[in-house]
């Protein structure tokens, strides 16, 4: 619809059969597609809540007024709808805030006033919910596709699209992008994996300067790179050291079953080649089709060095879990020969040398867990501090740049941090990222 026959309804005016077309970018609703046509009141509501005044919508595609609201139910996508609409806003007002406790005063070492505490507070609090919001909604995104995968390829291809081309517009509408820790609850095992890939290897082809297309081409084979584990029983997703070797050969068969997925999807082949290559090395060692060096796909040599990262800090049985900052360390020092030197070097520097998750040990002997890494400035994380004299509800994020004397002395476990430390500081048992907007020159988060 162009802008010059574009229609125009009240929010209030809305109702089942309209045809509408959501304005705010991908990023900014819960529903899998910018456009389509309303179904149950619960999607009313949800629209709604978004905070719009008008929608644009199309008389052409929309019911007439007159048609019965009561077969118009929508079943499953209401229920999806109102789902994405409580779990976004779970803990969070309508701005992405939530009340912020009153400080406490004069604590030792905190040397902003009061009023500017509590204003940083609300900030961080609010960027922290909104990369939370976010990775909900391209986690529930996924799982739409993947629900639509099998029977209705084409669908599963706009979907895909859409929720590639939000990541990549919420990446790029920031000047300068931050790698952000987020809960651990914002997503379950198979969407977070996907997400969380998707996120890293678009920060990875932006760092690389890859133009737009490559860079949907890397979201694209990132967010289904797993994507034929569909095929398989629920107990072989998922690489055990366990496998026999025949089940390692039918776990290994996910990456066909992944590729004729996308092929019906209608997929560029450029994308196909990444879900094929995924799990092929540098030096041949991998699989399915053991290619070396130039002969991966360089999309997938993205996609294969963020999927080795994750599983790592991310695998299967949590006890085997690596922290961010050993993950990084057993990639360079054990498996550096399965990828590309440069983008090896240019991961490190764009995770940072401690990454998010990482639990650390400061120079003046205080503990503290690194939330967000900005690559242009890796030795310098943003952390929330271990401090008797902070409630943890208060707790600032700290940005070691604009606190010049504070240093990272050693990387811990998170089992090696005092239990007053574990339980003020909470680490993750899994790790899961988002975009952030890094800190602007001159913004300063004051030091604790």
């Amino acid at each position: 619809m162009s802008d010059t026959t574009a229609c125009f309804i009240d929010v209030a005016q809305l109702r089942i059969g309209l045809f509408v077309y959501l304005d705010t970018g991908w990023m900014g609703h819960p529903f899998a597609l910018n456009s389509f046509k309303i179904t149950s009141h619960d999607q009313i509501d949800v629209i709604r809540g978004l905070g719009l005044k008008r929608l644009r919508y199309s008389p052409e595609k929309s019911d007439p007024p007159q048609a019965d609201a009561a077969s118009l139910t929508g079943g499953d996508a209401a229920e999806t709808a109102t789902s994405a609409a409580h779990t976004a806003g779970d803990g969070a007002t309508d701005d992405g805030a939530t009340a912020v406790p009153s400080p406490t005063a004069a604590l030792p070492g905190v040397t902003l006033a009061r009023e500017e505490r509590r204003e940083l507070l609300a900030s961080q609090r609010a960027s922290l919910q909104l990369c939370e919001r976010q990775f909900s909604a391209a986690s529930r995104a996924y799982r739409q596709l993947l629900d639509a995968a099998r029977q209705q390829p084409a669908q599963a291809h706009e979907q895909a699209h859409a929720l590639v081309d939000g990541l990549i517009g919420q990446m790029l509408d920031q000047r300068e992008s931050s790698i952000r820790l987020l809960s651990e609850k914002v997503g379950e095992r198979t969407s977070l994996h996907a997400v969380n890939v998707a996120v890293i290897a678009l920060l990875c082809g932006k760092a690389s300067d890859l133009p737009a297309e490559q860079l949907t081409t890397v979201g694209l084979g990132a967010l289904l790179h797993d994507i034929g584990k569909i095929e398989l029983p629920d107990r072989l997703r998922w690489r055990d050291d366990g496998f026999t070797a025949a089940e390692e050969q039918l776990y290994r068969e996910h990456v066909g079953h992944g590729v004729r997925l996308a092929a019906r999807m209608g997929l560029a082949r450029d994308v196909q080649l990444v879900i094929t290559q995924h799990h092929e090395h540098a030096d041949g060692s991998g699989f399915p089709l053991k290619l070396r060096g130039e002969q991966i796909h360089p999309a997938a040599r993205i996609v294969a060095l963020v999927n080795h990262y994750d599983n790592l800090c991310n695998p299967t049985n949590p006890a085997l879990a690596l922290t961010p900052h050993e993950a990084l360390s057993v990639i360079f020092a054990k498996h550096r020969a399965h990828v590309d030197a440069r983008l090896l070097g240019l991961f490190i520097r764009m995770m940072g040398v401690y990454p998010p998750g990482s639990v650390v040990e400061l120079n003046d002997g205080r503990y503290a867990l690194v939330v967000s890494v900005n690559s242009s400035r890796p030795l310098k994380p943003r952390i929330v501090i271990h401090d008797t004299h902070v409630p943890p509800e208060e707790a600032l994020v700290v940005d070691m740049e604009q606190t010049p004397e504070l240093g990272i002395r050693r990387s811990l476990k998170p089992l090696q941090l005092p239990r007053a430390a574990f339980d003020y500081l909470s680490p993750r048992q899994r790790m899961c990222y988002f975009f952030e907007r890094a800190r602007e020159a001159g913004e300063d988060d004051g030091p604790l």
